[in-house]
């Protein structure tokens, strides 16, 4: 897809999964948020996919509006999501070494569908969180992650508002029940770095962690479906991604 065509809007996304009969996109309000606005909002949704090239004014799809419908219930379809701040990652399961990016600009209004290398997003996610980034102390090759103290904990609540924060989410559509208390089916950390140490937060398990640098991006790592062979793979991603 190219730069002009892959930013819509949450009307413009369900329209278009109308061909598929898409009826909710992960990350996206319902579509009856969008239908209580009344006819011009699917109007003029209409009109703009038409001005983008994405479909005809008899609603006939172009090449380009067939590429972006491919990309959006490949989306749709996957079995598995990853949300880590405002990037919601499906995977391809027929290329495992690809995945769809749509990326929330404007909450609930505007996002961006990209398809994508795991190689580009992991790169990209590097760039947007120095964390992922910090050269581990020696220390680090001792443990993986240790659980913090009753009073650690509480000093890090207190705190860790004031910093900046992944949220890393992920959602197996395959695991029974579909519920937020089953591990299998949802997870949830919130990670961030104090007194330069990083800090991980199993949020539905309630507990924190000291983590080692080497265990966070095992998780991540693993999350994205990307193999990871330990401290001397990270160190040379994190040479390469500093540049």
């Amino acid at each position: 897809m190219s730069e002009a065509i892959d930013y819509f809007t949450g009307s413009e996304l369900y329209l278009l999964a109308n061909a598929f009969d898409g009826t909710v996109l992960f990350g996206l309000p319902e579509k009856a948020y969008y239908q209580l606005r009344g006819e011009e909002e699917f109007k003029q949704a209409h009109a703009r996919l038409v001005e983008k090239g994405i479909i005809t004014a008899e609603t006939a799809l172009t090449d380009a509006g067939a590429l972006v419908i491919q990309a959006l219930e490949l989306y749709y379809k996957t079995i598995k999501y990853v949300r880590i701040n405002n990037l919601m990652i499906a995977f391809d399961e027929e290329n495992k070494n690809r995945c769809i990016v749509l990326s929330e600009l404007e909450e609930g209004e505007v996002y961006r569908l990209r398809v994508t290398t795991k190689a580009y997003l992991l790169k990209a996610l590097f760039g947007i969180f120095p964390l992922l980034l910090r050269e581990p102390p020696k220390e680090e090759e001792t443990f993986l992650k240790k659980e913090l103290s009753y009073q650690d904990r509480l000093a890090v609540e207190e705190e860790y508002v004031d910093h900046t924060i992944l949220n890393m989410e992920s959602f197996h559509l395959t695991a029974k029940p579909q519920t937020m208390t089953n591990s299998a089916f949802y997870q949830q950390w919130l990670i961030f770095e104090k007194d330069e140490n990083v800090i991980m937060s199993d949020v539905v398990q309630k507990k924190y962690y000291r983590a080692s640098q080497y265990w966070l991006l095992k998780v991540l790592y693993d999350e994205l479906e990307i193999p990871y062979k330990g401290a001397e793979w990270y160190e040379r991603d994190r040479q390469r991604w500093q540049h």
